[in-house]
C-alpha cells in the first residue's frame, strides 16, 4: 500500500550507514514512521520540526515501510542560536513522539504544531508552545474546562484550576483552597494574541498543563526535552 501526505519531522535514528528511521507527524495519517534512504544533500533538512512532502509505502499497512521525502524548504537551523525556541521545538516533538498514537491524524493539533513553528521567531514563541500543549490535552481526551468557575459558573475571576477534574475555578471559591490548586494564568483565557506573557506566566502555564501530561497522558515523568523548557523558565524566575 501507499500514501501521501505532508509532515513534519519528530525524531530520526541512524539505521546503518545510508539510512534512517524517520517518524513524522503528518496531516492526514498521524504518527508514521518509515525507513529513509539519506544522502548527503538530505542531511541539511532531514531534522527535527523539518517540513516535508511525504510518500510512504509498504507491502502491507502494519509494515514500517519506507519514506519518499522531500523538503519543503523549511529549516529549523536557525533555532541553534535560540535556546529557548529550540528547546520548545524539541519538547513539542518529543511529547508527539511518545504520546500520540501511530496512525491516527489530528489535523487541530497538527495546526497547532504548524502555529508554534511560525511563531518560534516572535517574541511571543512561548504562549504559543503553551496552547500547543493545551491542545495537545484536548485532542487525547484531557482537555481542561477553562471556560467557567466548576463552582459559580461565572467566566469573570478565573484564577486557579482543580488539579482533580481539570476544571477552573473563580476566586472566591480558590481561595479557601490556596496552595491545593493549580494557578491559571490570565493569558489562557485572553482571546487576543497580542500580550506576550511574562516569565511567570509561563512557568505556570508549564506547571498546569505538565500536570496533566504527566499524570493522565504519559503516566511517566515528563520527558528531558520538557524538563529542559520548565527549567528555562524555573530560572529565569529566580534570576528576576
Amino acid at each position: 500500500m501507499e500514501w501521501q501526505d505532508e509532515g513534519i519531522i519528530l525524531h530520526t535514528k541512524s539505521l546503518g550507514e545510508r539510512k534512517q528511521i524517520v517518524s513524522l507527524f503528518t496531516l492526514s495519517h498521524g504518527r508514521c514512521a518509515g525507513v529513509f534512504q539519506s544522502t548527503q544533500k538530505s542531511k541539511g533538512w532531514v531534522q527535527c520540526g523539518g517540513k516535508v512532502n511525504a510518500r510512504w509505502g509498504a507491502r502491507l499497512e502494519n509494515h514500517i515501510g519506507y519514506w519518499a521525502l522531500e523538503s519543503l524548504g523549511s529549516n529549523t537551523a536557525y533555532l541553534l542560536d535560540s535556546p529557548g525556541p529550540l528547546s520548545a521545538l524539541l519538547s513539542a516533538a518529543t511529547l508527539c513522539q511518545l504520546a500520540l498514537p501511530e496512525r491516527h491524524a489530528y489535523p487541530q493539533l497538527y495546526e497547532r504544531f504548524q502555529s508554534l513553528l511560525r511563531a518560534l521567531v516572535l517574541p511571543s514563541w512561548a504562549r504559543f508552545y503553551v496552547f500547543f500543549e493545551l491542545t495537545l490535552l484536548s485532542e487525547l481526551g484531557y482537555g481542561l474546562d477553562l471556560e467557567a468557575c466548576a463552582v459559580t459558573g461565572s467566566n469573570a475571576n478565573l484564577v486557579a484550576v482543580s488539579p482533580r477534574t481539570g476544571r477552573a475555578v473563580c476566586e472566591s471559591v480558590a481561595k479557601p483552597y490556596e496552595g491545593r490548586l493549580l494557578p491559571l494564568p490570565v493569558f489562557i483565557g485572553e482571546k487576543t494574541e497580542e500580550n506576550v506573557p511574562n516569565d511567570e506566566e509561563i512557568l505556570d502555564a508549564l506547571r498546569l498543563s505538565g500536570y496533566f501530561l504527566e499524570r493522565y497522558v504519559l503516566g511517566r515523568t515528563l520527558p528531558s526535552a520538557r524538563m529542559r523548557l520548565l527549567q528555562r523558565f524555573t530560572t529565569m524566575r529566580k534570576c528576576a
